[in-house]
Order: C-alpha cells, then structure tokens, then sequence
C-alpha cells in the first residue's frame, strides 16, 4: 500500500505537463565546447509550515520548513550528478578562481547548497583535511543575496506585497474558480484538519505539504482520507484533489505577471550578466550555481523561457555556454528521480527560443539575451518602489523612516532656522 502511495504521489505531485511526466534514465552529455555552466535549483525537500494532527508522525523533528533528510539526499544527488556532467570543467576540489556560489537566506536553501556543493566537491589530496571524520567533505563558502533568490523577504521591498496581494488573498481568478470548484472538499477538510482551508488556500497546500511527507515517511494516513465520507470522493480521488493544491501560491506568482517579473527579473539579469563576462572572458570562472525558493526558481525559468509548469523539490534548470564555433547557450532542466539519483535533460522551450535553436540545442547568446532581456531589471529598488539607499541593506524597513525625520535632519533644519531669523 504505501509503495502505491509513493508512485501515486510523485506521479499526481511532482510534475504538472503530460511530456513532463516521465524522466529521461541518463542525463545529457555535456557539449565538449563548454566552457561555463551555470545552474539553479529550488531547495531540497522540507517540512510543512504546519504538522497535521492525529497522525503517528515519526518526521518533522527538524522544525516547520526545514530541510528534511530526504531534502539532503536530493540536494547530493544534485551535486554528484553534476559533478558527473562538468566532467573536468573545474577541478573537483573547491577552487575560488573557478566556482561561485549563491543562496538564499533560508536555511532550507543554504543546507541545500551546502550539500549539493559537497556532492559537487568531493575533497580530493591536499584538499582531504580529516579523511578519518570527513573523507568525503570540506567547508565551501558561498554568497546570500535575498533580492536575487528571495525577493518576497526583502523588507524594503513594498511592491513586494503588492503582487502577492491578489495570491496571498485567493484573489486571482483561477485562485477563485478553484476554491468555488472544489468548495465542498474544503469544507470537509477543514473540519477534519481543523484548518481553515475555505478563507485561505495555503492552508490546502499545508495539508498536501504532510501528504508528501507521509508518503516519504511511510506514515499512516488518517482514516479521514483513506475513507473519505465525502460524497463521490474515495481515498485515491481524495488525495488527487489535495495534491492539486501543493505549492498553490508560489506557483500561481510564478504563473501571474507582476509576482513573476518582480520575483525572477533580477536573477535573470544576473544570469545574462554573468553569461556575457564569461563570454567576454571578464569573468574566469568556469560554474556558477544558485539555491532558491519555487517561486523564484519557476518565476525566472519561465522569464527564461523554459515552458515549466511545476519545478518540485531539488528541481532546476542548468545553462552551458560554449564560445565556439559561436557564442551559444543551451538550456537544460535537471530534476530528481525522485530521491537519490538526479538527471539533467533539455529544456522544452518557448517558440520563439525554439525557433532560434541549432540542431544541437544551442542558442545563440545574442539571440537568447535579445529574447529574454527585456523580461529582466536591474535597478530593484527601483521595481520594488524602495528608495536607493535600500541597495546597502536590503532588510531595513524603510517605510517608518520616510515619514520622520532623521536626526541630521533635524540639526541641518534647526540650523537653517537660527541663520535666518
């Protein structure tokens, strides 16, 4: 039975688009001719925000929304699996003249990356510093940059909460049309959860959030859900409808516009920044990863026109660049199957960049930034309606200090005051 309900699982959860569904076995080669690899990932499997009750729950020790061990195995498989693709592209030993690394501030994100570097880095001679504890891992550095990977937590950012107002509010039409489609199943879960899943579809994603988890865990489902008394509704309809809404907001930000562009377009044009110096050879380095949120991660996949309903946990996206015989990127997805082993496979595409592909997947740099640049910004404080000074610290709440005034402030008008009496 809970064999069944892991296959039913991945299969109802993982990924949205029929072509999506099945995983190719073996990953795609890398092209001989490159010469920089850029990836980026969503974090590895977590816990729910909140734990369901009444169940014989042996997980979650961690604390809501960390990372789980299953989020750890993926997060491995990632590393190793990469480290399989760049081949000697860089030395396996961690060497700051090649590598750079990106999170988010989440710890969900840093223990991500942590553990996919590790894979990636497997310590190796001089770099082997403790073989008897710590044969397979040495401390490797990396750089936290929320307004790149997690837009929605910068706190000077107030458009922020406008374009998660109408999501955040089930307020979206689709949002809206879902909740009145599937009303009475969340009446009924509601009252069997003690959840309010009728004001707020979230708490909807909460409870599909413990049903992956369950399904990992091997942990018993409540009777609630394996005989439903809910009518036209047995355990297997049940739970397809309570997976529908797994990650329900942060992929309709990825879905709707203004939450997308503002939560992405600065990753991507960081990503064409660093595509371009590398091309230029300004930039020496040889990969370039990011750890990040589904939201971000889906959001600039989809500005960089990757046709991707879904990206489920550990999931990503890889870009090589090569500079002969021209300057040209190929686009690749890489996903978990489903916990240990990872694959890295082509992209489907946006006509317009599959329009422009040569027969072996690669795009011409300057077509790809002609395409996708204009769904990027670099100047965010100025997207997220947040003054220039905010590009210092991000986090500072600048909303009450606009409407007082600072102590210099203060001084510099006393002053005017006496000199002009």
């Amino acid at each position: 039975m809970k064999i069944w309900n892991l296959i039913s699982f991945l299969f109802w959860s993982s990924i949205a688009t029929a072509n999506e569904l099945q995983l190719p076995l073996v990953s795609t080669t890398i092209s001989p001719n490159t010469e920089f690899v850029i990836f980026g990932t969503r974090h590895g499997n977590r816990n729910p925000d909140e734990f369901l009750s009444g169940i014989d729950r042996s997980w979650g020790q961690e604390g809501s929304l960390e990372l789980t061990s299953i989020g750890k195995r993926q997060s491995y498989g990632l590393g190793t699996e990469l480290r399989k693709f760049i081949g000697n592209l860089t030395t396996n030993n961690f060497n700051v003249s090649e590598v750079k690394y990106y999170s988010s501030s989440a710890n969900r994100c840093q223990m991500t990356l942590q553990v996919a570097i590790a894979g990636l880095h497997p310590p190796q001679a001089w770099n082997d510093w403790n073989t008897q504890k710590f044969d397979d891992w040495s401390p490797i550095p990396y750089t936290i940059s929320d307004p790149i990977l997690r837009m929605y937590s910068v706190k000077s950012c107030k458009k922020s909460v406008e374009v998660w107002a109408p999501i955040d509010n089930d307020d979206l039409p689709e949002l809206e049309n879902l909740k009145n489609d599937n009303a009475q199943v969340l009446q009924y879960l509601s009252q069997e959860t003690g959840w309010n899943m009728t004001g707020n579809l979230g708490k909807a994603a909460d409870l599909a959030d413990n049903l992956i988890q369950m399904d990992f865990y091997n942990t018993t489902y409540p009777v609630w859900l394996t005989q439903p008394t809910l009518d036209g509704y047995d355990g297997n309809e049940l739970k397809k409808t309570i997976m529908e809404f797994a990650e329900i907001h942060p992929r309709s930000c990825a879905y709707y516009y203004p939450c997308r562009y503002l939560m992405g377009g600065l990753w991507l044009d960081d990503i064409i920044n660093k595509l371009n110096d590398a091309n230029s050879t300004k930039n020496a380095l040889k990969v370039i990863g990011y750890a990040s949120h589904t939201e971000i991660t889906l959001a600039v996949m989809k500005l960089m026109g990757i046709e991707k309903e879904e990206v489920t946990t550990s999931a990503g996206f890889v870009i090589e660049l090569r500079r002969r015989p021209n300057a040209a990127i190929r686009i690749l997805n890489h996903d978990p199957n489903p916990i240990d082993a990872h694959v890295i496979y082509p992209a489907n595409l946006t006509k317009e960049l599959s329009d422009v592909q040569e027969s072996d997947g690669f795009i011409r740099l300057s077509d790809f930034i002609r395409i996708v640049r204009p769904e990027s910004y670099s100047d965010w404080p100025k997207q997220c309606d947040a003054p220039s000074c905010a590009l210092d610290n991000p986090n500072q709440d600048f909303s009450s200090s606009a409407s007082s005034p600072s102590g210099l402030t203060v001084v510099v008008l006393t002053l005017l005051a006496f000199f002009t009496r």
